[in-house]
């Protein structure tokens, strides 16, 4: 029996088995390898991550799920009690670590997770993580559908989707369909690039010759692209190419 869900903290449960083994299935774990989990919730997830071999510290935010997480899992998993956004000391064990990020996350903090685990250290070398359809259309979207969202999370990482997951695979049933993402971030530094982009997405109405300037239009060239251009028409090699 599925404990009660808690709106505040945006919990609704995986129950598709399916879409649980695409999960596992697309972060490629390897026997003894670090694995970090976000709201294990129920540990349904946490189980299959355990069975494929993974060394799993998992974060969870809901005391009430603590104690039937420890009974279940005991010394096999590292369980942490804790905010992993606001409490900085639990990640300070994985900044030696390669290690990588698997989870049903909550998606009132889908935005905040991925800014913190695309932009600081320490950072996962994949995250294979279940997001709102919505949100994984913005993460994978191609020209002419770009946004600045788009432009960042593929500056700092290969972007893929890798399953839709209708409502009816959680309960409670969310509102909304789902899709699991899976990144594999890069190892370089992108922060001219991104700073680039926000210049570019200033004003997304204007031609991006406005918004970037003369030099702009002399890179906008060299690279053959039309001077009239909007930024939400550009790939990320095209961003990179206009440094």
């Amino acid at each position: 029996m599925l404990p009660k869900a808690k709106k505040f903290l945006s919990q609704n449960f995986l129950v598709d088995e399916n879409k649980k083994q695409k999960i596992i299935q697309a972060a490629e774990i390897k026997k003894g390898e670090t694995v970090l989990e976000i709201g294990p919730g129920t540990g349904t997830l946490t189980k299959a991550l355990v069975d494929a071999g993974a060394s799993v510290i998992a974060i969870e935010a809901d005391k009430d799920l603590i104690k039937p997480l420890k009974n279940r899992f005991g010394d096999s998993v590292d369980l942490i009690h804790s905010d992993v956004l606001s409490d900085l000391s639990v990640l300070s064990d994985l900044s030696d670590l390669s290690f990588k990020l698997i989870a049903n996350i909550p998606y009132n903090i889908t935005s905040p997770i991925l800014e913190k685990f695309l932009t600081n250290s320490p950072r996962p070398s994949r995250m294979v993580l279940m997001v709102q359809k919505e949100v994984a259309d913005r993460i994978t979207a191609k020209p002419p559908k770009m946004s600045l969202f788009s432009v960042v999370c593929q500056i700092y990482a290969k972007c893929e989707r890798v399953a839709i997951v209708k409502a009816g695979a959680f309960r409670p049933i969310p509102k909304v369909d789902s899709a699991i993402v899976r990144l594999d971030l890069y190892p370089y530094n992108q922060e001219k690039v991104i700073a680039l982009a926000k210049r570019g997405f200033s004003s997304k109405r204007k031609q991006l010759k406005t918004n970037l300037g003369p030099r702009g239009v002399e890179k906008l060239k060299q690279l053959g692209l039309d001077a009239k251009i909007r930024a939400q028409e550009l790939t990320v090699e095209d961003w990179i190419g206009l440094l």
